[in-house]
């Protein structure tokens, strides 16, 4: 059986500009390792739960606790090639508390060639947020505190976030962050 490769572009929605990533996965590849690779190319940083939603059905890493949702699937032993094709869309969420939702679509697939090495990111634009700050309204509230200069949080927030930019992105930094992210998830 030929091998195949998906091109996944992946958006984060509800913030302003637009941050997204394209990437490729292989129809092997775990659907817990495919989370992993979307968290680090779009730069998150590893450490929170995340599940896909598919118009099949929610998939998450089942604990069996009582933080088991019962409506959702077990994404243990799902490979990319069982929920994958060209064209669908399916949400993709991290962070459970913050709740930072993408949309990821399939937007290509084709056999996989020489020299491919998947997961790999391939284009993007803008940085990520930061993690643990707030989701969406968390985020926009630190922003307009880090343009107001007089806000007394101002200085701490700045602090806080080092050498973050908003509009930058870097696609080695991207591929870099994947292979961590897969190696934090599976370890």
């Amino acid at each position: 059986m030929v091998r195949r490769l998906f091109e996944l572009k992946v958006t984060l929605l509800d913030v302003e500009p637009t941050v997204w990533r394209v990437m490729t996965v292989s129809d092997d590849m775990p659907l817990y390792e495919i989370g992993a690779a979307i968290i680090g190319a779009m730069g998150w940083h590893a450490s929170h739960m995340f599940a896909f939603e598919f118009e099949g059905g929610r998939y998450d890493i089942k604990f069996d606790d009582e933080m088991d949702s019962e409506d959702s699937l077990d994404m243990e032993g799902v490979l990319a090639g069982d929920v994958l094709s060209t064209g669908i869309r399916f949400g993709f969420q991290y962070d459970f508390g913050d709740d930072w939702w993408h949309e990821v679509e399939v937007v290509a697939e084709r056999p996989i060639a020489t020299g491919d090495k998947p997961p790999r990111c391939l284009a993007g634009e803008n940085a990520c947020p930061p993690d643990d700050c707030g989701g969406p309204p968390g985020f926009e509230a630190m922003l307009e505190t880090l343009a107001d200069p007089d806000d007394p949080e101002h200085d701490e927030i700045k602090e806080w976030l080092g050498a973050w930019k908003r509009s930058v992105f870097s696609i080695e930094r991207a591929n870099k962050a994947i292979r961590k992210a897969i190696k934090a998830y599976t370890s």
